[in-house]
């Protein structure tokens, strides 16, 4: 029990939820614009497909609405909606360096322009990711589920998704860190905010189904749903992020042994 608490307070002297409801507030900002220049590069993409699957089943209407959304506003863009929106879709990187140089307490900070200009290039990057996987998620689902019972198919596309998580956990934490971070020093972390996400998912799964929260909030009740679920996402790739930072500072307090 005191292991349990010594943790939760050495994460909760990190900060790890002021952080998180930080990044919430940038992701917010970021969605919609990646979604309408997701339409501009890529066209009308069915992410109904994607969000079909359980594991997004509890914030699926409320992507869907932005998703709708960001392709009515990409058939009349003008210039100045793709400059800012391009300009707002970087948000969410730029503050997640910004939060990795308080994380590894590092007095390394890039300038403005620079890590903007970066992260146009990870937006762009990302915007390549989500066709490659998607379209990896759209044939592993088709083939399992025309070769395989209904429910091996859905236990092999949980653990697909999860290494996906892994993978993704694992890019955010190079994203993040303003050092040179090799992949090895980050897949503890990384790892922990999978597990972390997959129990959450699994819980808030229940609660969505039982506790009836369209009772509680009403009709905004999908977008109260959406927020919960980015923060505890967040909380808990955060407390990834500082658990590599703690892992890298033991190193470098080692090698000065």
């Amino acid at each position: 029990m005191r292991k349990i608490v010594s943790t939760f307070r050495y994460y909760s002297d990190k900060r790890f939820s002021t952080i998180a409801g930080t990044l919430v507030y940038f992701l917010l900002m970021s969605i919609a614009p990646f979604l309408l220049w997701l339409t501009l590069l890529l066209g009308s993409f069915d992410l109904q497909g994607i969000l079909s699957a359980d594991v997004f089943e509890s914030i699926s209407p409320f992507l869907n609405y932005l998703k709708d959304s960001a392709q009515s506003a990409a058939s009349g863009a003008g210039i100045i909606l793709l400059v800012t929106s391009l300009y707002s879709s970087t948000n969410f990187f730029y503050h997640l360096r910004r939060s990795g140089e308080i994380i590894y307490g590092s007095s390394k900070v890039k300038g403005g322009i620079k890590l903007r200009i970066i992260s146009v290039i990870y937006i762009i990057l990302t915007i390549l990711l989500f066709a490659l996987l998607g379209s990896a998620f759209f044939a592993a689902r088709f083939i399992l589920r025309y070769i395989l019972p209904d429910w091996l198919a859905e236990i092999l596309l949980v653990l697909f998704a999860a290494e996906v998580g892994f993978g993704v956990a694992v890019l955010l934490n190079l994203v993040a860190c303003p050092y040179k971070l090799k992949i090895g020093e980050t897949l503890t972390g990384s790892l922990l905010t999978v597990v972390l996400w997959m129990g959450f998912i699994a819980g808030f799964a229940v609660y969505v189904r039982f506790g009836s929260p369209a009772k509680l909030y009403g009709a905004i009740a999908s977008v109260i749903i959406f927020l919960l679920w980015c923060y505890a996402m967040m909380c808990c790739l955060v407390v990834g992020m500082i658990n590599n930072g703690s892992y890298k500072r033991d190193r470098q307090h080692k090698k000065l042994l």
